[in-house]
């Protein structure tokens, strides 16, 4: 098959841009939205100013968004005035193009589709996107996104050949992204499959982040039978509730495994923290500084890391609920009229082990961590405790010794002052019974000198003996 063998026109082209941002969590209250829930309506509008799309550019007005509503299974977000779908010319073009609108669930869906009419050639499928302005850079939307080109090949030759048509898809996604940055024209062809008769081809760039993950579909509008079942639109509400759901799942996946690497951060510095404590300042008071310090930076640290943890295991169970909307959503698409062999979606589906499985082995080497930030802390408390505790003692006795001494020295002063003031009764004369005066020579110094000496002696006499009393009963 060669290139010249390839038409150069495709019919009634299609761009529908699929893009779900997150509009309820569930850590809000009830009816709540997030703080940026407006964000994508927002850049529909900035859109519509740089395309020079006046109703785009005003989209907002048409909303109609219940002040507290909270999530619902499928909710229609534009006025009745306009039929719940907001239609546009652009301007100086052979395009037109519409916006619809919905809740679904705690998210907003938007789709977003820009169209010819007739006959064009693939080239000026580059116009559907004009300047990549519909990618994932442009459009914001945080959960995600996919474009979907539907579109009837113009081929000179067999149209049944699955090489054909893989080649033609090859072109019109060239074309989609012609203006695109170059680092988005890297899409890498994963499967095909058909839908209402007609092939669909996928292409993605496998990147983790949604913001950066770049998910197309090519469906060539190839069978008689297409035309009137894409017209019906009975696909519709199942095939953007399995985009939704595919979405919601790489979002959860890829805020999982970037908990797990925020985790292992603190995990590392938890390693810093236990091996400083093999290494402990030899000085008590140091020791206890650098012990109150590291505790009180590690606390906060373990009650994030523990939060981490809950992240992980709240993204899991978001995974495998919306695993089964998708595997809900498939069944339905399955289920179409017309022929439909989806194993593109069913080989999605069947990552879900992938995906789950490496959570599973994430949060298998986190939880030994947690375990471990509770004994560090417990450690570092313990050790704390009976520092402080010894500490606590040592000051203890050094205040009983100074009570000790005090009551001592308080003893031996008020025995002092009792002999110093008494003291007048011991220098009075001595008389025997006949009243003849006792001579003691031994008592001749004067009085005041006597009192001094004696009241000394008592003093030191009396604190030397509360001392020992008071030892006594301490069991010293």
């Amino acid at each position: 098959m060669t290139e010249d063998s390839l038409a150069q026109q495709v019919e009634n082209p299609k761009l529908t841009l699929y893009a779900f941002h997150l509009c309820h969590d569930m850590t809000l209250g009830e009816g709540e939205r997030v703080e940026d829930c407006d964000r994508l309506w927002q850049t529909f509008e900035e859109l519509g100013q740089e395309l020079a799309i006046a109703p785009l550019a005003t989209c907002r007005q048409w909303f109609n968004l219940p002040e507290n509503g909270g999530t619902v299974p499928f909710r229609e977000l534009l006025s009745q005035e306009i039929d719940r779908c907001l239609r546009f010319p652009i301007p100086q073009s052979r395009r037109n193009g519409e916006l619809y609108a919905l809740q679904l669930h705690d998210t907003y869906a938007a789709d977003l589709t820009f169209r010819y009419s007739g006959s064009v050639s693939v080239d000026q499928l580059s116009h559907l996107n004009p300047q990549g302005k519909l990618l994932p850079d442009r459009i914001q939307a945080s959960l995600g996104q996919t474009l979907v080109l539907f579109a009837k090949p113009l081929i000179n030759g067999d149209t049944s050949h699955p090489e054909t048509l893989q080649k033609f898809a090859d072109r019109c996604l060239k074309a989609l992204l012609a203006e695109a940055d170059s680092h988005w024209q890297n899409l890498s062809y994963i499967a095909q499959g058909k839908l209402l008769g007609s092939p669909i081809f996928e292409y993605d760039n496998f990147a983790e982040d949604p913001a950066q993950s770049c998910h197309i579909l090519i469906w060539l509008n190839c069978h008689p039978d297409t035309t009137p079942l894409e017209a019906s639109a009975t696909y519709y509400e199942p095939l953007i509730n399995l985009l939704c759901s595919r979405s919601k799942i790489r979002f959860s996946y890829h805020q999982a495994r970037q908990r797990y690497r925020d985790a292992r951060k603190i995990y590392q510095q938890l390693e810093t923290v236990m091996q400083g404590l093999q290494t402990l300042p030899a000085d008590t008071a140091e020791r206890l500084t650098f012990l109150k310090g590291s505790i009180s930076k590690t606390t906060p640290k373990a009650f994030t890391y523990a939060s981490y943890i809950r992240d992980i295991e709240d993204q899991r169970t978001a995974i495998i609920t919306n695993f089964r909307n998708y595997i809900t959503a498939l069944n339905h698409l399955n289920q179409l009229e017309g022929e439909n062999e989806l194993k593109l979606f069913q080989d999605f589906s069947d990552r879900r082990s992938q995906f789950l499985g490496q959570i599973r082995t994430d949060l298998n080497y986190l939880m030994p961590g947690k375990t471990l930030f509770g004994d560090c802390i417990a450690t570092m408390r313990g050790i704390v405790e009976v520092e402080q505790a010894e500490i606590n003692n040592k000051l203890q006795e050094t205040e009983q010794d100074l009570q000790d001494h005090i009551q001592a020295i308080g003893v031996g002063i008020a025995a002092g002052a009792i002999v110093a003031s008494s003291f007048g009764l011991v220098t009075q004369p001595w008389y025997f019974p006949n009243r003849e005066k006792i001579e003691l020579p031994f008592l001749s110094p004067h009085p005041l000198i006597m009192a001094l000496i004696f009241s000394g002696l008592c003093s030191v006499g009396s604190w030397l003996i509360a001392r020992k009393v008071i030892e006594k009963k301490r069991g010293k």
